[in-house]
């Protein structure tokens, strides 16, 4: 089958979309956002461990909701279907892509594609099972890189604490107002994040009451982090990362300190994103909190200024699971369909 690039569903037809690990915690969120999508139709769902069941087995939310059973990869039919969301666990796209029709739009949600250089790649995830494709992926963070996104068919969506970090942090870069090369970043995300699976260091008794921190120094989204902001500024930056787990289910806050005038960041920040539909930049020493953006595809800014030099402190907040995953994704379904890019995605935060 070949491969048309320029081809891409009509938008005002609607289209039909194929789920690729339909019953972990993204793909359940993807399902969720594209249930409300006035322009899809969810016509096949894929898991191999939960082929043949239904997804209201798996998850009581969906249980009188409409859906077809899930299937094996094997069984799938692509036939119509006109956009692929695979929200399987990272390794696991590359091995199967080649199998894919590639006259589709594929959104990847996983790793496997979202850094460019394989060595950086290969040192923080091993080895790479299709590296011929590491070039027809356009990394999928809406905001910054929409013009990208509109010409491709393959996209990869940032991991959940790099979409956190480099909305804020990118834009401050590339003007040239820090000039700061060590950036400390403190995150802290919800259980969610590590994925729909039973280990015992994510057990409910494990992590209630407690809080810690994880990732050893060496996280991997290191170097998509710094990969990004070099690919989007030409500029290298040392990015010191800590992530934390704290007891909650969804939503992430990462707190950035760098140094520069505040003046020069707040309108920057605010020119930037003032016409954005899901980044908020708030008023100066208003900090978000978590539970601003839950259930939503927003991304909120705060700053204000240390008391203590020239530092800025910036807090960034999302909901892992929506801005950073399924949310985005769809988001990048829209760009790339020339949707209007809230189709789906405008929910107001769950509150309390």
């Amino acid at each position: 089958m070949k491969t048309n690039i320029n081809s891409k569903p009509a938008s005002k037809a609607g289209v039909n979309i194929a789920i690729l690990g339909a019953s972990g915690y993204t793909g359940l969120e993807t399902i969720r956002i594209l249930l409300k999508h006035p322009k899809v139709k969810i016509k096949v769902l894929i898991g191999e461990k939960t082929k043949g069941k239904k997804l209201g087995e798996i998850c009581s939310s969906f249980s009188y909701v409409e859906l077809p059973k899930i299937v094996s990869l094997q069984e799938a039919v692509f036939k119509g279907i006109d956009v692929i969301f695979s929200c399987m666990p990272s390794g696991k796209l590359a091995n199967i892509i080649d199998i894919l029709p590639k006259n589709l739009i594929i959104i990847d949600l996983s790793a496997d594609f979202r850094i460019k250089d394989i060595n950086l790649y290969e040192n923080y995830y091993g080895n790479h099972n299709n590296k011929k494709f590491l070039s027809k992926f356009t990394y999928g963070l809406s905001e910054i890189c929409r013009k990208e996104i509109k010409r491709s068919k393959f996209i990869s969506c940032p991991g959940c604490y790099p979409t956190s970090t480099l909305l804020p942090l990118i834009p401050i870069i590339k003007s040239g107002i820090v000039t700061m090369k060590d950036i400390i970043i403190d995150s802290k995300s919800g259980i969610t994040g590590a994925g729909r699976n039973l280990k015992h260091e994510l057990l409910f008794a494990e992590n209630t009451s407690s809080f810690k921190a994880y990732g050893g120094g060496n996280h991997r989204h290191i170097p998509e982090i710094e990969h990004h902001i070099y690919n989007n500024t030409s500029k290298k930056v040392n990015i010191i990362f800590t992530p934390h787990l704290i007891p909650i289910n969804r939503g992430i806050l990462s707190t950035i300190y760098i140094k520069g005038n505040i003046e020069d960041i707040k309108k920057l920040l605010r020119k930037s994103y003032n016409k954005e539909k899901f980044i908020i930049v708030n008023k100066e020493g208003v900090l978000p909190k978590i539970s601003d953006v839950t259930g939503t595809n927003n991304c909120r800014i705060g700053f204000l200024a240390h008391n203590k030099g020239n530092y800025v402190v910036l807090v960034s907040v999302i909901d892992n699971l929506m801005k950073g995953a399924a949310g985005q994704a769809v988001q990048n379904m829209n760009i790339a369909l020339n949707y209007s890019e809230d189709l789906g995605l405008d929910q107001q935060s769950f509150w309390p």
